[in-house]
């Protein structure tokens, strides 16, 4: 069953991301990434804490920072070291 096609317009920033995906060969490091990259991108588009704060209420503040934006932000900054830059 072939995917549905989706007409849109992107920026170019946008259009290297979908590019640059598009570009790994199929394979089980394409599925990770692509599943990884949508973790991702729904965690930064909501970055609030899933679980409840001490007085028992979730986070809604996403400008908060928290003991869990804050490892993520280290994932991320661990992630950045390690992938070699093009020049």
């Amino acid at each position: 069953m072939a995917e549905p096609t989706i007409q849109t317009t992107l920026s170019a920033e946008e259009w290297k991301l979908v590019m640059a995906l598009r570009e790994i060969p199929d394979s089980p490091l394409r599925v990770k990434v692509s599943g990884l990259l949508a973790e991702l991108m729904r965690f930064v588009q909501q970055p609030r804490c899933q679980g409840m704060q001490g007085d028992g209420f979730p986070c809604s503040t996403p400008s908060t920072s928290c003991e869990e934006c804050q490892q993520m932000l280290d994932v991320l900054d661990a992630l950045a070291a390690r992938v070699p830059a093009q020049g």
